[in-house]
């Protein structure tokens, strides 16, 4: 039993230690739900000055192209924002792709 707790602790200990060299990269990640893309991002604060104020609260509905008014209750966190939907609908569809939503919308000057 004793060998057996010795090879244990060795191989968790060459886990440990990073054996297998450099794994540093230097490729820029996708953007992800986590990392946005610069064009989200700049949707995002675009949106949020509809109102006339940048306050991080989108309250028009982004599902449907900030045509209708959002409400709080149905409202989705991402990226520092909180985006009003307008109802259950189109928030389980704004978290679904959110992404893919605000990228299919032309937010207006």
């Amino acid at each position: 039993m004793k060998s057996f707790s010795s090879l244990t602790l060795t191989l968790l200990l060459l886990g440990i230690s990073g054996c297998g060299g450099n794994t540093e990269t230097t490729a820029t990640p996708a953007p992800t739900a986590e990392t946005p893309s610069e064009a989200t991002l700049t949707a995002l604060k675009k949106a949020d000055l509809l109102d006339g104020s940048e306050d991080h609260v989108i309250k028009k509905c982004y599902v449907c192209s900030l045509a209708m008014d959002g409400e709080e209750k149905y409202s989705a966190e991402l990226h520092g924002y909180q985006a009003h939907l307008c109802s259950d609908h189109c928030r389980e569809k704004f978290e679904a792709s959110p992404e893919t939503v605000i990228a299919g919308v032309e937010v207006p000057d």
